[in-house]
């Protein structure tokens, strides 16, 4: 065997649809598909192809083959973040009546043991409805999670409060709610233009409730550390398209999604996009990201 041949291949980013595929957005709520799914690919292609658009070499992909072995098919959402030039990845595990017991945060965290080291713990009498964790090359290569996000539900309403929690801390990160836009447009732009992050008297609304995303199925406004939020969900394969241009994702990225547009049409997609005011007043948009399920 040549030293070529003993080099590990990536993997092929096409995953195909099955007749056992569940459509699931971005919170784990069920959607029907836009079109008959026969022969199309599977949303978790988008992660692949990620990966590979990243450079991340094939033992970087364990981590997720865990995963997915350990919550099971179609059950975790994945948000790949486009930040300071460079992709990551986000991982969410939902379990809002706390009645899948291989999901909580304390059985992945075993389950998982030997591929990720997940830091913190979590007791499991804590009344989170949901929980995530970052991934980027380095947590690939050390197999090292120092960090959990946790999410609390809020009584009324769809969203809630999410926690940043280490082995030594904890700390609100953020706060959002979800809204139908098509009737509750008054309430997203209340929330939109309440912000103390940007400068509206420099920057138009259109620029952060955006024209080509608004036919959706929900929006959610969100309130961070350092910047504020806004969130798509339902949007089509052309309007994915559009926001990965528009947002420049790497070639490998948006060249993946245009070739492959018709075999993602039956999917519907999440997307977000973080927003703040430059000290000229300017808008700048220092992270976005895309969802799907793994």
């Amino acid at each position: 065997m040549s030293s070529a041949d003993a080099v590990p291949r990536p993997r092929s980013s096409l995953v195909p649809s099955t007749g056992q595929d569940r459509f699931f957005d971005y919170c784990l709520e069920t959607y029907a598909p836009r079109c008959d799914p026969t022969g199309k690919l599977r949303g978790e292609s988008l992660l692949w192809n990620s990966l590979e658009a990243a450079g991340v070499s094939e033992a970087g992909y364990e981590p997720f083959d865990a995963i997915r072995a350990a919550a099971g098919r179609d059950m975790t959402v994945f948000g790949v973040k486009w930040f300071r030039a460079r992709l990551s990845w986000e991982l969410y595990f939902y379990d809002p009546q706390r009645e899948d017991r291989q999901i909580t945060a304390s059985a992945l965290r075993r389950a998982l043991a030997g591929v990720l080291d997940i830091r913190p713990r979590v007791r499991d009498t804590t009344r989170y409805f949901m929980y995530s964790f970052d991934l980027d090359a380095a947590a690939l290569g050390d197999g090292q999670v120092p960090e959990l996000n946790v999410y609390l539900q809020f009584h009324e309403g769809q969203g809630g409060h999410s926690y940043a929690l280490r082995e030594d801390a904890c700390e609100l990160r953020n706060t959002y709610r979800f809204h139908e836009p098509k009737r509750e447009i008054e309430a997203i732009l209340h929330q939109v233009q309440r912000s103390m992050w940007v400068d509206f008297t420099a920057v138009r609304v259109a620029d952060i409730v955006l024209p080509e995303l608004y036919e959706c199925a929900k929006i959610c406004v969100a309130k961070k550390r350092s910047a504020d939020a806004i969130y798509y969900s339902g949007i089509s394969i052309d309007q994915l398209r559009w926001f990965l241009h528009r947002f420049e994702y790497p070639h490998a990225v948006t060249s993946f999604v245009d070739r492959h547009r018709a075999d993602f049409e039956h999917l519907m997609f999440d997307v977000g996009i973080d927003y703040r005011s430059r000290p000229d007043g300017s808008l700048e948009y220092p992270k976005t990201g895309y969802y799907s399920t793994l």
